[in-house]
């Protein structure tokens, strides 16, 4: 027995036409309104486009503005957005240009915000090929969709707008002969499919002004049958394009319910899922008993299909499940639906913790950073990971790694580490004051490369700094410009920005100076972007104090940093570059003698910590011109080190026995100290094929409280 029909009512537009049926329509276009779109519609019988809503784009800009790069978004405030509830537009081209209009140059058209006050018209415009924007529908929605085209500058524009809502696709074309405006007019069907609207001229792309939307309802379940074939006649025409035109008895779409069953359950008779719950409407009706036009019968938050294929997990289609828990992980299936977790398995990302116990924070021992006991902060039931530092969530708070660590920190130390790469290095993630084994080092300072980073780099075996990217402030500026307060971000195109991979720059500083150069009073440079060209070195001018550039790291990396300084204006200026990369902090140190640049060369930890980059100088801080990374391969690292009850120290590492091979190792109480301060104990350490272990005597190691060492290949 069929379900008793709900009353529905479905959006739809002008009842009768052929739109209504299963594919977008072309209504035509309106050529006559000219800028009376809100007063003068013609293929309105209210004479009005947009009264569901609509976008405008540049409406709300002065007069004569072209901007070449436009941000047609609803972030945008000069556009005039006011689009009806569920409905988004978007594209995606970039380099869209948009011109404000002057002296109604691309016509006039009235301002929906100003009481429909005739206002010049705008226009997306200078940009070429097909433009392509997207109508986005949160549910399903029949519309009448006006596409609003201008042309202007006296050209004679041909445009041809296709509208595709996943029925098909159809278009309507228009030769515009004078400035103005046309409107193309479309019905589409009523779904949540994605609507593509596809804009192409010839011969230029001066194009989109806006969208505009128009919604009606017709009542499907009216029971109204002039023809007596037991059909509602305004379902058989808003499905059919007619009356008396359809068989009861024919299954348009094979999905085990006639087109009788089909009305007398308000079902769409050309589509086999209605409510695209993933069950066909014969298989609901017939099988289940469920709704074929509510995708959940039972409103419980899960639709009929998953819990069909759930019943033996006591899931049911007609029964309010929520409060149920049938994996039993301490979540009933409202809470799971809550935290988008699995409700038939207990541990959603297979951490070893059930969700419950992650929602709840049950089993972690920190609260708020502070470790104490079990319950604390929840973790993410949907992550194993939930702070990102690749040590699953179960192994943090247990004991296995030797550590109870923050699953939700992945830093738990705060020591600018994380945790991963402390215990991967032997360092203690708990504990601030331990360090990994390396440290970062100044290579040093090369001020004999003058303007050929690229070419005659002193410290790179291959003469080159940055053969993984870099970055240049200013580079792509003209000679001889200053700007009081640059933007140094890679949003700014007149930095040459080119960095590796998962690697990012920034600073904290504001009111930033950056001179462009000129004559060569701060040197020059080789600019990579025009074949290494020698060109005036740009820098970063006229601030004082300590500058602190932040380099991230999306991953792990070991990384050479070269910090790229600049001096002119014939002035001496000495440099202090200094480098922290969490497990330590070194400088360098430089005085310019002569206009010109110095290179100061870090290596730094193999971590995934930020690196702070801190420059100072005397008397003037004219300093950075940019930072340039190559990337090193990790010959060797110390895998193990550990301390006899004699005090002896045994070191041991990962090494090569290739021919004439040997380490040297070092040793500091003072991480401030460069490398070529440290002291050595011994510079001819022969390997011990893959591992080489080396006992440093306590005899050597004086009364330190704390020392830090290092293996050199030699």
């Amino acid at each position: 027995m069929p379900q008793l029909p709900k009353l529905i009512t479905v959006s739809a537009l002008l009842l009768g036409v052929s739109t209504a049926g299963a594919t977008v329509t072309s209504i035509g276009v309106d050529s006559t309104a000219g800028p009376n779109w809100r007063t003068s519609a013609q293929l309105e019988t209210d004479n009005e486009y947009g009264t569901a809503g609509y976008v405008i784009f540049g409406l709300n800009e002065a007069d004569a503005v072209y901007n070449g790069n436009f941000d047609v978004s609803s972030a945008n405030a000069v556009n005039a957005y006011n689009l009806p509830a569920g409905i988004s537009v978007s594209t995606i081209d970039t380099n869209i240009g948009m011109w404000s209009g002057n002296n109604a140059n691309f016509g006039e058209i009235e301002d929906p915000g100003n009481g429909n006050a005739i206002t010049n018209a705008p226009v997306l415009a200078n940009s070429t090929g097909t433009r392509q924007f997207t109508v986005t529908r949160a549910a399903s929605e029949l519309l009448r969709i006006t596409v609003m085209m201008a042309s202007g500058d006296n050209q004679s524009t041909e445009y041809t707008v296709a509208i595709d809502d996943g029925s098909g696709t159809v278009s309507s074309n228009y030769a515009h002969v004078t400035n103005g405006l046309a409107y193309h007019v479309f019905d589409v069907v009523n779904s949540s499919s994605d609507v593509l609207i596809n804009i192409t001229s010839t011969p230029e792309n001066r194009s989109l002004m806006g969208i505009a939307f128009d919604t009606k309802t017709v009542d499907l379940s009216n029971p109204s049958d002039l023809n007596s074939n037991g059909i509602g006649d305004s379902w058989e025409e808003f499905y059919f394009g007619g009356v008396g035109i359809v068989d009861p008895a024919a299954d348009e779409e094979t999905d085990g319910l006639t087109n009788l069953e089909e009305w007398q359950n308000l079902t769409h008779p050309k589509v086999a899922d209605s409510d695209s719950d993933g069950l066909e409407d014969g298989e609901e009706v017939k099988t289940y008993s469920t709704s074929p036009t509510d995708s959940d019968s039972d409103d419980d938050g899960y639709d009929d299909k998953f819990e069909v294929d759930n019943l033996a997990s006591a899931f049911d289609p007609l029964v309010d499940d929520s409060t149920e828990d049938p994996d039993n992980d301490g979540l009933d299936n409202a809470a799971e639906l809550a935290n988008s977790t699995d409700a038939i398995d207990p541990d959603s990302d297979d951490d070893t913790i059930d969700d419950g116990d992650e929602v709840g924070g049950h089993v972690n021992p920190y609260n708020g950073g502070i470790l104490g006991v079990a319950p604390g902060d929840p973790t993410d039931p949907n992550n194993p990971d939930s702070d990102g530092d690749d040590i699953n969530d179960f192994a943090e708070i247990d004991t296995a790694n030797g550590f109870v660590t923050d699953p939700n920190n992945a830093d738990t130390d705060g020591d600018r580490i994380s945790d991963n790469a402390e215990i991967s290095n032997g360092s203690d993630p708990t504990d601030s004051g331990s360090i990994p084994f390396s440290t970062v080092t100044s290579v040093g300072v090369d001020s004999t490369a003058g303007p050929n980073w690229r070419t005659s780099a002193q410290f790179e075996t291959d003469q080159e700094y940055g053969t993984a990217g870099y970055v240049i402030f200013g580079l792509n500026e003209a000679d001889a410009v200053y700007d009081a307060n640059f933007d140094v971000s890679d949003a700014n195109l007149l930095n040459a920005y080119s960095l590796p991979a998962g690697i990012s720059v920034s600073t904290i500083d504001t009111n930033i100076g950056m001179w462009s150069g000129n004559d060569a009073n701060f040197g020059e440079i080789e600019d990579p972007g025009n074949g290494n060209a020698i060109t005036n070195a740009p820098v970063l001018a006229n601030s004082t104090g300590t500058r602190q550039f932040t380099v991230t790291r999306a991953a792990s990396e070991l990384l050479r940093i070269t910090v790229m300084m600049a001096s002119g204006d014939n002035q001496s200026t000495e440099y202090t570059v200094a480098i922290d990369d969490g497990s330590g902090t070194v400088s360098s140190n430089y005085a310019h003698v002569t206009n010109g640049l110095a290179y100061h060369v870090f290596d730094v930890v193999n971590s995934s910590s930020d690196v702070l980059i801190n420059i100072t100088s005397t008397p003037e801080n004219r300093s950075l011109m940019g930072i340039a990374f190559d990337t090193k391969t990790v010959e060797h690292r110390v895998t193990d080190i550990s301390v006899a009850t004699n005090g002896d120290v045994s070191l041991t590492w990962n090494s090569r026995s290739s021919l004439g091979t040997t380490y040297a190792v070092f040793s500091t109480d003072d991480l401030s100290l460069p490398l070529e301060d440290w002291s050595e104990i011994d510079d001819g350490i022969d390997p011990g094929g893959d591992s080489t272990t080396f006992v440093i005597p306590s005899a050597l190691l004086a009364d330190a409280d704390k020392l830090f060492f290092f293996v050199r290949k030699n």
